[in-house]
């Protein structure tokens, strides 16, 4: 986190913001979009973010900002849990459903120079 963010339990949505470096809007928006982002609302209702809220926020931003993610790219490489999904795994995945595919095509050949014999 942003060394200007002194290291306390919650943290204001302005601080966050602040942190970050976006405007307290935008934090609301993410929050309507991504489930993982659900700061807890004190009694007057002000916005508090948890050390781990601020870091997947930190996050955020830099899958959307830096890495030119769109906000579905987000919602796929962040867990609903708020765990980030490294992008080997990802790949991992595909890859696998890549050769189930052709391992089954390679199969269905098979069976058809298996029946010509």
């Amino acid at each position: 986190m942003a060394s200007t963010v002194p290291e306390k339990l919650f943290y204001k949505i302005g601080e966050v913001a602040e942190a970050a470096g976006v405007r307290t809007s935008v934090l609301r928006f993410w929050e309507s979009e991504f489930t993982f982002l659900k700061p807890v609302k004190s009694s007057s209702g002000q916005r508090l973010y948890s050390k781990d809220e601020v870091d997947l926020v930190l996050q955020v931003k830099r899958l959307l900002y830096d890495e030119k993610f769109t906000i579905e790219g987000v919602k796929k490489r962040i867990t609903a849990k708020g765990k980030l999904i490294k992008s080997e795994d990802i790949v991992d995945r595909v890859v696998v459903a890549d050769y189930s595919e052709v391992l089954r095509a390679v199969r269905n050949e098979l069976k058809v120079i298996r029946n010509l014999l």
